[in-house]
C-alpha cells in the first residue's frame, strides 16, 4: 500500500513536471511577441517624429518641375556619378541618404497610398484580416479580464484553454498570412520600393535648398560641377565651406 501511494504522489509530481515546461514554453513566447511588438512599436514611434505634415515637401519640389506650365526640369533627375570609379557607390549612397532625409514624408505617403489601393484590390484579404485582428483582441480581452468562455451555461474553458486558443490563433495567423496577405504585401514593397528607390537614385539634391539643413553638399554628389569649375572657383567653394 505504501509503495501504491508513493507511485500515485509520483505520478501527480510527473504530471505537474511535464506541465511545467508547457507553460514555461508558452510564456517564453509570449515574452518574445511583446518584445517584437515593443521594438516595432519603439521603430513606428522613431519614424512617427519624423513623418509629419510640416517635412512634407510640395509636389513641383519632389517631382523637379518649374514654371507655371509645370515642366519637368532637365535638370531635376540625373545619375548620381557619370564614371562608374570607387566613388560611385558612395555618391550614390549620399544621395540616397539626402533624399530619404528630405522626401521622407513623401516616401511615406507613397508607401501608403500603394498599400491603400493595393489592398482595395484583395478585398478577401481585408476581410480575413479583420476576422483574424478580432479574434486576436477577443482573445487578449478575455485573457486580461480572467473572463470565462460559458456557451449555453457550459463552461469551455477546459476545451478552449488560453493556451489552445493561443495556437490555434497562430495557426491561423501563419495561414492567412501566407495565402491570402503574402502576394499583396510584396506588390506594395516591390511597387512602392521601385517608385521610392528610383526618385532616391535619380533626384538630384544639388537642386534643393533647403537641402543644406542635413549637412550635404550637392556639388560633392555630382561630377558635372567639379569637371566645369576652374582652380580659382573650386578655392572659393572650398574657402566658402570652411567659413
Amino acid at each position: 500500500m505504501t509503495q501504491g501511494g508513493g507511485l500515485s504522489l509520483d505520478g501527480g509530481g510527473s504530471d505537474n513536471a511535464s506541465l511545467g515546461p508547457k507553460k514555461t514554453s508558452i510564456h517564453s513566447s509570449l515574452t518574445t511577441l511583446e518584445k517584437a511588438r515593443a521594438l516595432a512599436v519603439a521603430a513606428l514611434t522613431r519614424c512617427g517624429h519624423r513623418i509629419t505634415l510640416d517635412t512634407l515637401r510640395p509636389l513641383p519640389l519632389f517631382l523637379g518641375v518649374t514654371g507655371p506650365a509645370f515642366c519637368l526640369s532637365p535638370e531635376a533627375f540625373n545619375p548620381p556619378s557619370r564614371h562608374l570609379d570607387k566613388t560611385a557607390p558612395e555618391k550614390v549612397w549620399a544621395r540616397v541618404r539626402l533624399n530619404f532625409a528630405f522626401f521622407l514624408t513623401n516616401y511615406a505617403l507613397i508607401f501608403f497610398g500603394t498599400a491603400v489601393v493595393v489592398a482595395l484590390m484583395h478585398p478577401g484579404m481585408v476581410l480575413y484580416v479583420g476576422m483574424v485582428s478580432g479574434l486576436w483582441w477577443f482573445h487578449s480581452f478575455t485573457m486580461a479580464n480572467d473572463i470565462p468562455l460559458v456557451a449555453f451555461g457550459r463552461d469551455l474553458g477546459d476545451i478552449l484553454t488560453p493556451e489552445r486558443r493561443s495556437m490555434f490563433l497562430t495557426v491561423v495567423s501563419v495561414l492567412v498570412g501566407v495565402y491570402k496577405c503574402l502576394i499583396p504585401v510584396l506588390s506594395v514593397m516591390g511597387i512602392s520600393g521601385l517608385i521610392i528607390l528610383t526618385h532616391a537614385v535619380l533626384r538630384d539634391p544639388k537642386h534643393i535648398e533647403s537641402s543644406k539643413e542635413f549637412g550635404f553638399r550637392g556639388s560633392a554628389d555630382s561630377d558635372s560641377e567639379e569637371e566645369d569649375m576652374t582652380d580659382d572657383e573650386m578655392v572659393r567653394v572650398k574657402r566658402g565651406d570652411v567659413v
